[in-house]
């Protein structure tokens, strides 16, 4: 079943022109193959007309129900309800540029009398020339108030997730791969040429339904260093962004401290944090895992870095917000020899406690890692000895 599941997203692939497939059947975890309905659909034009009383439902969540839908988004499950946890997701950019050029809608009537809307044409534009960007999104998880039901919510309009849900009508798929619990790959497929893979799910004659097939075969390595090598390359296309926002910044006399802060968000929630997620998903320093307030920080501070180093994730350590601060503001280090962990004179023992720190902490550190940390601990000694 998985991998005829995957024989047909690779047709889909190859018919909007995205280069480099088909996909490995081994790089995932599982697929699950969403049945959108009208209250799933973020946009007005999606609506159902039941005679005189028009829903329009504008809900920017997913509801996933059933214990294997909901483990396809949690390693395991519990009774109560849980705090929501981020999860990236890669989408193809030809997805969003197909489905942008087939969004216009016909209405037709179903045998009830209710308005529905179909694409005016499935075909592939001219001018949608083989292109294998991944874009990237973040949602997030979390349980219903239940417990029997998890919701994917989509906190921004500006997330390509919630461009692709735009472009969808009623009954269209929604595709996730799982590469681990935290990070996917997501497809939107028109229902006009769903037949195949709604036969398969048997859910041709439901909506808003979930049907998961997991993969007997997965390799996790394998799926490792696909992400690493698609994740590099676009922390490479973030450097260049960050790069040039720097220098734009730096040619405008009134940006000011402006220009370190902005680019250091940029870069610590950025391709750089996801490269640091594919390693851990917890803080370096402690067991904080919510993923949302973690953040990327380079060992080597960005601005003076070369552009191998910027991207090299040996530079940087995944950190909590308030360790994130203490190690930019050089009030924590880690000795570049011993991994010991090195706290500001300045933070008292309450302190130390109140911020989780504990003196026998022990950094474990890769050479590339020491050769970079060195910079960082002579800066935090000169600041001690200031």
């Amino acid at each position: 079943m998985y991998l005829h599941i995957i024989d047909e997203l690779n047709r889909f692939l190859n018919f909007i022109n995205v280069p480099g497939v088909p996909l490995n059947p081994n790089a995932f975890q599982g697929i699950l193959v969403k049945k959108l309905s009208n209250q799933n659909i973020i946009k007005d034009k999606r609506r159902i007309n039941a005679g005189e009383n028009a829903s329009t439902v504008n809900q920017t969540h997913l509801d996933i129900t059933g214990q294997q839908g909901m483990l396809f988004f949690f390693e395991t499950l519990n009774d109560t309800t849980t705090a929501f946890q981020n999860i990236d997701i890669d989408l193809y950019d030809n997805n969003l540029k197909y489905l942008y050029a087939n969004d216009a809608a016909i209405p037709q009537s179903d045998s009830n009398g209710n308005t529905y809307f179909v694409r005016s044409s499935t075909t592939v534009p001219p001018q949608l020339f083989p292109f294998d960007l991944m874009l990237h999104s973040t949602a997030y998880k979390k349980y219903g108030h239940t417990g029997n039901q998890v919701q994917i919510n989509i906190p921004d309009s500006d997330e390509m997730f919630t461009q692709l849900q735009h472009c969808a009508f009623q009954n269209d798929a929604l595709v996730m791969l799982r590469y681990d619990y935290l990070r996917y790959v997501a497809l939107i497929i028109p229902y006009e040429l769903c037949n195949n893979l709604y036969t398969l799910t048997n859910t041709h004659g439901n909506q808003n339904v979930n049907f998961v097939a997991l993969n007997p075969t997965y390799n996790q390595a394998l799926a490792h260093q696909i992400q690493h090598e698609t994740i590099t390359r676009d922390v490479a296309y973030d450097d260049v962004a960050a790069t040039t926002l720097q220098n734009t910044l730096n040619n405008n006399p009134g940006a000011g401290i402006d220009i370190e802060r902005i680019v250091k968000t940029r870069v610590s929630q950025g391709s750089f944090r996801r490269l640091l997620l594919l390693e851990r998903h917890q803080c370096n320093l402690c067991d904080i895992t919510t993923t949302s307030v973690l953040g990327a920080s380079h060992i080597k501070e960005w601005a003076v870095s070369s552009r191998e180093e910027r991207i090299d994730s040996n530079n940087g350590l995944l950190l909590c917000a308030n360790h994130d601060a203490l190690f930019d503001r050089h009030q924590i280090s880690f000795n570049p020899n011993s991994g010991d962990i090195c706290i500001s004179a300045s933070i008292d023992a309450e302190q130390r406690e109140s911020l989780n720190l504990s003196d026998t902490f022990n950094l474990s550190m890769t050479d590339r890692m020491k050769s970079y940390m060195q910079e960082h601990y002579q800066k935090f000694i000169s600041k001690e000895n200031t």
